[in-house]
């Protein structure tokens, strides 16, 4: 495992760029925040997640720099986990101490589940990779080609609604239940790939939802290029292939024409079902991986970790993390089984962002487990009520809603109610618990 730190804390920068000289703060774990004003100021013995993107640090030549770190660690970047907490009004010390508290906790279980010595530099994620990942095909192969065409992690949507006074923001999937669900699903290996021909599928390959009946019941690791030849509107827009998925051409902003690339040529099987339902699809062919593998990795079962706010951003990282390449740089792994999951996971996001759309709402992006929206005025009241129905979670930082009733029999609500209620002390205490159980298991093992 490539560059382990033996201490981990959070630096924040006033306004979120390594050139900000004034007024950061920065916590290491468990102990008291402290000001700094560059990045040699900190602790070399300490990783340092800041809230700073990739990009500016690499602007900053920090990018190298083993003990710093950049705002997407945890995949969940500082500025979500800031909404989420509802503490953007926070001074930044207090910021800082809290999300000490909660990374540090989170850094420790992941590092206990996963056996580690220290905390990995290039986040939890690239973790995961390095002990589970899946190798990339020999690239140029056939199997490289049609993976790296049927992957894509989410999906930035056709916007055409503007509203003002509207708020933006985004509903994620209880990220325990969604991490648990899909670390169980069987995904396809990359080994090999076999082509089918027409003859041997349903109605010769002509009735889509034929075909996806086949391959769902019999069990196949199916993969299909496709023609879209139209989408319902709505699904259209949100899965915003390019104009290839409603029509051949497009414009560019002087008024030139041009054949616009319809972006979905490859598809697995769960993206596949969802299109066939939606549109009118020609499949040009169709290729079954050679098995099914399942990961052996799964969520830590208990109760204060289905509550643990902390643990629910390691549980994102252990599926995101079969994603990733078993290697140092942490980079995704262009395979049938990456492709295969992300469809899963930007599917089901789809089918909850086609609904937040009936409801008035905009959709900007999806997939991760999280569907962000811009939320018109007329509907930011019922927001509990649609995040209660469609199983979602929303951010604490929107000020001024009535917090639904928890049933306390399911460990998302009880964590909604904690963060709606500003619980900081009961959430640490939720922490502390699925620590000691973690720390419990890794004695015994």
């Amino acid at each position: 495992m490539s560059s382990l730190a033996p201490k981990i804390g959070v630096a924040l920068y006033i306004k979120g760029h390594p050139f900000d000289k004034e007024g950061n703060w920065a916590c290491e774990f468990r102990k008291e925040p402290f000001q700094f004003v560059s990045a040699s100021d900190l602790p070399s013995q300490t990783l340092w997640i800041t809230n700073a993107d990739l990009g500016d640090l690499m602007r900053a030549g920090l990018h190298k720099n083993p003990k710093i770190a950049h705002e997407g660690y945890f995949r969940t970047r500082i500025s979500q986990m800031i909404q989420e907490l509802g503490i953007g009004e926070w001074s930044l010390d207090q910021q800082a101490s809290m999300l000490a508290e909660m990374l540090g906790c989170a850094a420790e279980m992941a590092r206990l589940q996963l056996g580690l010595t220290q905390y990995p530099s290039n986040g939890i994620a690239q973790a995961v990779g390095q002990l589970y990942g899946v190798q990339e095909p020999a690239e140029g192969s056939t199997i490289y080609q049609i993976a790296e065409r049927a992957c894509q992690n989410y999906t930035s949507c056709e916007r055409e609604r503007r509203y003002e006074q509207a708020k933006i923001f985004s509903f994620w999937l209880p990220r325990y239940d969604w991490s648990s669900k899909l670390l169980l699903e069987p995904l396809p290996t990359s080994e090999s790939l076999k082509g089918v021909s027409p003859h041997a599928l349903p109605n010769m390959g002509r009735d889509v939802a034929a075909v996806v009946k086949w391959a769902t019941e019999s069990k196949l690791p199916l993969f299909a290029r496709i023609r879209i030849h139209g989408l319902e509107e709505v699904v259209g827009k949100l899965m915003n292939y390019g104009a290839g998925a409603q029509n051949v051409t497009s414009s560019t902003a002087d008024g030139a024409i041009y054949d616009a690339r319809n972006m979905r040529e490859w598809c697995s099987l769960p993206e596949l079902d969802v299109l066939s339902q939606a549109g009118d699809i020609e499949i040009l062919q169709v290729a079954i991986a050679g098995g099914w593998a399942r990961s052996g990795l799964d969520v830590f079962k208990s109760k204060p970790c289905a509550v643990s706010y902390s643990y629910s951003l390691v549980a994102e990282n252990l599926w995101v993390g079969l994603t990733r390449k078993p290697s140092p740089d942490g980079k995704t792994s262009k395979n049938l089984t990456t492709a295969w999951l992300q469809a899963l996971d930007r599917m089901h996001c789809l089918r909850i962002a086609e609904k937040l759309h009936s409801t008035g709402m905009e959709i900007i992006n999806y997939g991760y487990g999280r569907i962000t929206v811009v939320c018109p005025k007329s509907v930011i009241q019922i927001v509990p009520q649609i995040a209660r129905e469609m199983g979602l979670m929303y951010p604490s930082s929107l000020q001024g809603l009535e917090p639904y009733t928890p049933n306390s029999a399911h460990a998302f609500m009880v964590m909604q109610s904690l963060l709606c209620g500003g619980d900081h002390n009961n959430l640490r205490r939720m922490n502390q618990l699925a620590l000691r159980e973690l720390e419990g298991a890794r004695r015994g093992a």
